[in-house]
């Protein structure tokens, strides 16, 4: 009896901790917001991480839209990489280019490495295409490659979301390099017969099927067996 007490006290403060952040209007409580407000103004880094730490994205995002512009853009920069940028697919464009557009190309490349494919276009798709080139350099090479891809089909088109679901490779990677990298990437798609090769500006040389991989050395470059293809 005794350790089965101790043990729902021990639960009780975690489950306590983060309460209803929305009022019977279904707005942010003004409660929250002043509490967020407060740990701004004081800089309080380590208040404000434990205040939104366990808040899905649709609830940060919706305390991002609450709040003063320049609040916002004090939490995104005291949160630093511990902002979850999957928050700013959540908010009016207007607020998510606010906040963009105040950080540095840097962190944004750091932050989309972290994000979906498709979060990671939602949030690139809306800045200069001066802004996604650096940050997109910044990236490594499949993943540059799927987000430019991505980038270059119009808004609003299944186009842009679909062609984040391919793999492409360099010509300069050796066939076991590109056999390591369909072991080790997660975020490869489940089902896929053939492999891009891609050059650094993002223009298709060729391909190379899989059973071609399997028959060939792993010291051979990709570029010496690939197909070349007329489909750019």
């Amino acid at each position: 009896m005794e350790g089965q007490n101790r043990q729902t006290t021990d639960v009780a403060p975690a489950e306590e901790h983060h309460a209803d952040i929305y009022g019977e209007d279904g707005a942010v409580r003004a409660s929250f917001l002043a509490q967020i407000g407060a740990a701004i103004a004081d800089r309080d880094t380590i208040t404000l991480k434990r205040e939104v730490d366990d808040l899905h994205q649709s609830e940060l995002g919706d305390v991002l839209e609450a709040l003063h512009p320049e609040q916002r853009r004090a939490l995104v920069e005291l949160l630093g990489s511990d902002f979850d940028f999957s928050a700013l697919t959540e908010v009016d464009e207007a607020i998510r280019l606010d906040i963009v557009d105040n950080l540095p190309n840097a962190q944004i490349a750091q932050a989309v490495q972290e994000l979906d494919s498709d979060d990671a276009v939602y949030i690139l798709e809306d800045l200069e295409k001066e802004d996604q080139d650096e940050i997109l350099s910044q990236l490594p090479f499949t993943e540059r490659i799927r987000l430019r891809r991505a980038l270059d089909y119009p808004e609003e088109t299944a186009g842009r979301r679909m062609q984040t679901e391919f793999v492409a490779v360099p010509p300069f990677w050796t066939i076991g390099q590109t056999i390591d990298y369909m072991r080790e990437d997660k975020n490869l798609p489940e089902r896929f017969s053939q492999i891009f090769v891609i050059d650094p500006s993002f223009k298709l040389l060729g391909a190379i099927d899989l059973d071609q991989i399997l028959r060939t050395k792993r010291a051979v470059k990709v570029e010496e067996v690939m197909h070349e293809t007329l489909h750019a």
